[in-house]
Parts: C-alpha cells; structure tokens; sequence
C-alpha cells in the first residue's frame, strides 16, 4: 500500500480540488483509494436531533453508523491520534492520500499557490518534501507539477518508487 501527504503552508492553496481530481485517476485506473483528512479545526457528522446525535449526547464514546454502502465512525478522544493509527484503520486500499498532517506527514506532496502560500514554497528548506504542485516553476531537483496537472501528480504516485 502507498501513502502520500498532500500538504501546503496554508489553506486555500488548492490541496482539496487537486486531490478530487487525483481520486478521479486513481479510480478510473482501476485501484482502491482511501484519503485521511486533517480537520484542524474540528467537525462534527452528527446531525441534531438524529439518532447517533441522541446516543452522543446520551454519553456513548463511540457511535458507529452502519448503512447498505457507507459507514461512519464517531468516537470521542482523549487527545488527537498518531497519523499511523489513522492508517491502520484504513484497509483493503491501494494508496491513502492524506491531506493536511504537514509534521506527521510521509511522502509529502507539498502544493503551493502564488499570493496564497506565502513567499516560497516549505520545500526549499524541508528535504523530506518528495514533489511540488504549484502555479509558478521553482529551480528545485524534485519532480515539479503545475496545479492543473494532476495526471501528472496520479502518475507519480503510480510509479514512484519512494512511496
């Protein structure tokens, strides 16, 4: 199974819409994708008033949802999960993308948007960045991508040995 971390220096870089069209190619490829997001600054699934809403509220810890095509698990936590748990929670996949764990992170992709991002892209002091996907060339020696490119990005993460 291939891991890679979509990350960026900030939000609204573009990290979201491009890893929407790599699932898309990944798919059409004929393999098994799974994504773990980093919502840094909360969510809730919970619908008030609906029954696993209800059975939060009652004081359940964990509250799985089963349907015919989908499941969801709601636990509460003690403190955030280590990104290697989250994964191992994800199986019968191909790759898992993940988006947002800029420090846990493995096998970066890192996106960077002129006047979004900053002034340069984390890759330029972060050697553990594998690739970047920007809207502006870099002088850098990692594969570069520009963001409407992500045929290119699903194809490095097809074929790259690093992953």
């Amino acid at each position: 199974m291939k891991i890679i971390s979509f990350i960026a220096a900030s939000s609204n870089s573009g990290k979201t819409t491009l890893i929407e069209k790599v699932v898309r190619i990944l798919k059409a490829r004929g393999l098994r994708v799974a994504v773990i997001k980093h919502a840094s600054k909360g969510f809730d699934l919970d619908q008030p008033g609906k029954d696993s809403w209800r059975f939060g509220q009652a004081g359940a810890d964990a509250v799985l949802v089963v349907g015919p095509e989908r499941m969801a698990l709601m636990k509460k936590l003690d403190k955030a999960p280590v990104l290697s748990d989250l994964e191992g929670i994800v199986s019968g996949v191909d790759i898992i993308i993940e988006e947002g764990f800029k420090r846990e992170g493995r096998n970066k992709v890192e996106v960077f948007r002129s006047n979004v991002s900053g002034e340069k892209p984390l890759c330029l002091d972060d050697p553990s960045i594998l690739a970047l996907v920007s809207d502006k060339q870099f002088n850098i020696p990692i594969p570069q991508f520009h963001l409407d490119d992500a045929h290119g990005v699903a194809e490095f993460i097809i074929t790259s040995s690093k992953l």
